[in-house]
C-alpha cells in the first residue's frame, strides 16, 4: 500500500528538491568558469609571448615554436635569436645561395636536420641526402647515395661533438654541437642565413 503524503510534506520535497539542483548548477557554472579563465588564461599568456630582434618580431605559438615574417614568408624555430646569440655563425651564404637549387644532407637525420628542412622548403627546388667527398670530415658515407662536392653543391652536415662550432667550406656547411644543443645551433644558423643575425 502506498504511503499518502500530504501537500505540505509534498511542498517541502519539491522546494527541497529545487534548492539541490540550483545549488548544483550555480556550482557547475562556477567551476566551468573558473576553469576556462585559468586555462584559457595560461594559454594567452604563452601565446602573447613576443621578442623583438632586429626589428623583427618572434611570437611563441602554443606548439612552443617560434613564429616570424619576412617578406611574407612564415617562419617556424624552436629557438628565438636571443636564445642563440652566444652562437658564431661564420658563414657566407644567405638564402638566396640555396634558392631554387637541390640541397644536400649528410649525417644523421636529427630534429636540428628536420628544423632547417622546416625552413629550406620553401626555397629549394629538392633535398636529399649524399656523400661529401671533398670535406675531410664528412667523406665517410655508409650508405648507397649520390656523391657530391663542396665545389658545386650545397650540401649541410650536422654531427655530433664536445663543443658548437659552425663552419663553411665552400658550399658546405658543418654544423657541429653536442646532440643537445645541434638544434639551437641549427636555429643560429637559419638566423645567420635569413639576414636576421649579424655574427
Amino acid at each position: 500500500m502506498k504511503k499518502i503524503i500530504t501537500r505540505e510534506i509534498k511542498h517541502k520535497k519539491e522546494k527541497r528538491n529545487k534548492i539541490i539542483i540550483g545549488l548544483i548548477l550555480v556550482s557547475l557554472m562556477i567551476l566551468s568558469t573558473a576553469g576556462y579563465a585559468f586555462f584559457s588564461g595560461s594559454k594567452s599568456e604563452t601565446a602573447e609571448k613576443k621578442v623583438e630582434y632586429n626589428g623583427i618580431e618572434f611570437i611563441l605559438e602554443e606548439s612552443g615554436l617560434w613564429s616570424f615574417e619576412i617578406q611574407n614568408f612564415q617562419f617556424l624555430t624552436q629557438y628565438n635569436p636571443e636564445e642563440t646569440e652566444n652562437i658564431s655563425v661564420p658563414i657566407f651564404l644567405n638564402i638566396n645561395d640555396y634558392a631554387n637549387k637541390p640541397l644536400f644532407f649528410a649525417g644523421e637525420d636529427t630534429t636540428a636536420r628536420q628544423e632547417i628542412a622546416r625552413t629550406f622548403q620553401k626555397f629549394v627546388s629538392r633535398m636529399q641526402d649524399a656523400c661529401v667527398v671533398n670535406y675531410e670530415e664528412l667523406s665517410a658515407c655508409k650508405e648507397d647515395l649520390p656523391i657530391k662536392n663542396c665545389s658545386q653543391d650545397n650540401i649541410i652536415f650536422i654531427k655530433d661533438s664536445e663543443f658548437i662550432e659552425t663552419k663553411q667550406e665552400e658550399n658546405c656547411v658543418l654544423i657541429s654541437a653536442p646532440y643537445t644543443e645541434q638544434t639551437r645551433a641549427a636555429d643560429a644558423f637559419l638566423f645567420k642565413i635569413l639576414g636576421i643575425k649579424n655574427f
